[in-house]
């Protein structure tokens, strides 16, 4: 859910897709529930609430208070249509430019999606493997890059066909908006979709030409530079943006050099116009990385010096290479008899080189694919009937090879195959609206992927030839249900179901060295159960609690071998309960503040490992208990910001037997300007501490790790200085 406090332009009208009407400046707590006391917190927090709102929904407010908060006000498409944030039946979220960026680094996803209710994000400051993020649980296990969510960038999916996505091509700085569906949205998304995270670049100016310099520098050798230009010339809309982050990281090696360094190259453009009455877009990005892996730490030694770098890491100097280029056309319009179109064509091509322990990846992928949706056209909040139906078709094709290191370099060639991944999605969807305050949605999709597998260097003994392919298929429905009990107060419930089919590299890694598919993975499933209430308090506090329970079939858990190489197999059966409770509060004209808290009981049902039963034991990775809360001062001149985050106590591995990673609170300040005159000139400055009481911490755990190597240590205190120059003409 989402409330908005500042008003900001809408990106587009009409069609499919409809964007938000006012900036959003909101939070929403991720997943979270307590194994004890779990009912009789949830229901105490759920019926003060909900007091309160019929109490405080009757009273007229002042003739000069100023709404806030108005539900109907706020729309997303994360839904695949457009819905009014105060009628819809599942959990969203959204955050506006002002909040993605105003005052931050641009370094990384967790600074930008910190005040999203309901995303989770361990950042490991590591450009190597990149952020975790997780949406009420999924994508917890992720080793590297996003698994078990979503992810649309700009209309194109950003997640490939066998489920893995990778966000290392998001230009933090650029980024306008962000929507979250906090649970899962197979029906609509399909493959990996746990959770679904829609990114948007900012809207072009509408000035012909906007010029913006934007610069940051700080600790541990941050230094972000970027140049965005855009504006509007007869009715076309143009961005281009380019940007060079350099980060030394704050991990050293035995004789103090820095370990962990990164340097990113990123061009991001884009161009809108109007053609055939509807909206049309091409995007372009390239992205090319190179980053130093400092990996995790055994607890002696982090307990020891939390800066330093196992030694097997700088011996096989870890990193990863990479360049990635994409393009991506849209068009979205009415075509009709009342039926509006979406249309989507994409392509990508991405090469790594990844020096692991012992190991060597290097993979070439390209990867494409094509969405056609037709709905029947309505504007937010209309009543009636709407109907929704498309096809998804997308491509990947891996060619793989993995060397025995010498040191960091290829040596011996171990695997040599690629791998094919074509999927297959047809859905729909019909949403009814029955006076002003019931909706009803209902949806189906049915996915079929296919996984082949060329074996090209067969070394597995008595099969020379590990070819072969596997299909996996699945129906996953969802049906919702919102109800506006009272002015300033609205119920909501919904069932949905989740697919997430292994990666081709999960498939790909066998603890026996063999080439082909792990003939032993199944693909992950599961649904979930939620409810919950929204609304608002006198126009100056916005509230929402849910509640949920997820059970997973065959849950993919990760872990490694002595060679520090990761694989995965399936957990029988967990289950997830979860709570979300968020508050917004406008304090004052120049005061506001928000809370969020997300509590999780996360355990294995039926789980058992080389004879071990671990059914009852703690899902590793998941936190049981996470806050955040921020007080802003400031009018729209200027700003000050003081925000804190708690984490609980993190298990790192199956058993539950290695040390959990300790709890920890960190604090951060930032303050900054809007437009001051300079000359011709615009300047924005802005600045800001991070973990200001600079704290010892784990960032972020790697799971099931091998010789006790779990704990990956977060930096401490962090200062940074930037401004934005800009003009506009």
């Amino acid at each position: 859910m989402f409330f908005p406090l500042h008003p900001l332009p809408n990106h587009h009208n009409g069609s499919l897709m409809y964007r938000i009407n006012t900036d959003p400046r909101e939070q929403t707590p991720g997943p979270g529930c307590v194994r004890r006391g779990f009912r009789s917190l949830l229901l105490g927090a759920a019926s003060a609430l909900c007091l309160q709102a019929m109490g405080l929904s009757a009273q007229t407010p002042e003739a000069d208070s100023i709404p806030r908060y108005d539900l109907d006000a706020v729309t997303v498409s994360v839904l695949r249509s457009p819905v009014q944030v105060g009628s819809s039946p599942y959990a969203v979220s959204v955050a506006g430019e002002v909040e993605l960026r105003q005052g931050k680094t641009g370094m990384f996803l967790k600074d930008a999606l910190e005040n999203l209710p309901g995303v989770q994000v361990q950042n490991r400051f590591n450009y190597a493997v990149g952020e975790r993020i997780s949406i009420r649980g999924y994508g917890a296990q992720a080793q590297f890059g996003v698994r078990d969510i979503r992810v649309v960038v700009d209309g194109i999916p950003a997640t490939l066909p066998d489920g893995q996505s990778t966000l290392d091509h998001v230009d933090i700085g650029s980024l306008g908006r962000v929507e979250a569906l906090r649970g899962p949205g197979a029906a609509l998304y399909g493959n990996a979709a746990g959770g679904v995270l829609l990114f948007e670049t900012e809207i072009p100016s509408d000035a012909p030409v906007r010029q913006e310099f934007t610069t940051v520098g700080g600790t541990d050798g941050l230094l972000r530079m970027q140049s965005t230009t855009s504006g509007t010339v007869n009715g076309t809309g143009y961005l281009l943006s380019l940007n060079r982050l350099g980060y030394d990281g704050y991990r050293t090696t035995g004789d103090g050099n820095p370990y962990g360094t990164a340097e990113r190259y990123h061009l991001n453009g884009r161009i809108e116009q109007d053609l055939a009455g509807g909206d049309f877009a091409i995007t372009v990005t390239h992205m090319d990385l190179d980053a130093e892996n400092p990996g995790a730490l055994p607890l002696a030694a982090f307990e020891e010096d939390h800066h330093q770098v196992w030694r097997t890491y700088t011996f096989f100097q870890t990193r990863k290479e990479v360049q990635q280029s994409q393009i991506g056309v849209t068009w979205d319009g009415p075509v009709g008899g009342g039926v509006v179109a979406e249309a989507s064509l994409y392509g990508v091509a991405r090469d790594f080189l990844n020096p692991l322990p012992v190991d060597v990846v290097d993979v070439d992928r390209r990867a494409g694919g094509a969405r056609l949706a037709l709905a029947s056209a309505r504007d937010p909040g209309d009543q009636g009937l709407h109907l929704l139906g498309g096809i998804d078709f997308d491509l990947q094709n891996d060619d793989r090879r993995e060397y025995r290191s010498d040191g960091g370099r290829p040596e011996t060639l171990l695997q040599n195959q690629t791998e094919f991944v074509r999927s297959t999605g047809l859905f729909g969807q019909a949403s009814l609206g029955l006076g002003d305050r019931v909706n009803l949605v209902g949806g189906l999709r049915y996915d079929n992927t296919r996984f082949e597998v060329d074996d090209l260097f067969p070394v597995s003994g008595e099969n020379l030839d590990d070819s072969g392919s596997r299909k996996l298929d699945a129906w996953n429905p969802t049906v919702g249900i919102h109800l506006g009990a009272a002015p300033g107060m609205n119920f909501f419930a919904n069932f949905a179901t989740s697919f997430q089919t292994p990666t081709a590299q999960q498939l790909g890694n066998q603890e026996n060295r063999s080439g082909g598919f792990n003939p032993d993975l199944d693909p992950q499933r599961g649904r979930t159960l939620e409810a919950g209430v929204r609304g608002s308090l006198a126009n100056r506090v916005a509230y929402e609690v849910a509640v949920f329970n997820t059970k997973l079939e065959d849950e993919f858990i990760s872990f490694r071998n002595a060679d520090d190489l990761t694989y995965w197999r399936n957990a029988g059966q967990s289950t997830r309960n979860g709570a979300e409770i968020m508050l917004r509060a406008s304090l004052h004209d120049l005061l506001s503040g928000q809370f969020s808290y997300t509590y999780t009981d996360a355990v294995f049902d039926d789980y058992t490992v080389r004879g071990n039963d671990l059914s009852g034991n703690d899902v590793p990775g998941l936190a049981p208990q996470q806050l955040r809360a921020s007080l802003r001062l400031g009018p729209s001149g200027w700003f000050a910001e003081l925000g804190t985050d708690y984490r609980s106590e993190v298990p790192v591995n199956d058993s539950n037997e290695a040390p959990y990673a300790d709890s920890y609170t960190l604090f951060d300040v930032r303050v900054g300007a809007g437009a001051v005159p300079l000359g011709g000139l615009q300047l924005s400055p802005f600045a800001g501490i991070q973990n200001l009481t600079d704290e010892t911490y784990v960032s972020a755990v790697t799971i099931n790790a091998f010789g006790g190597r779990y704990y990956e240590p977060g930096p401490g205190r962090a200062i940074y200085v930037g401004g934005t120059l800009s003009l506009s003409r």
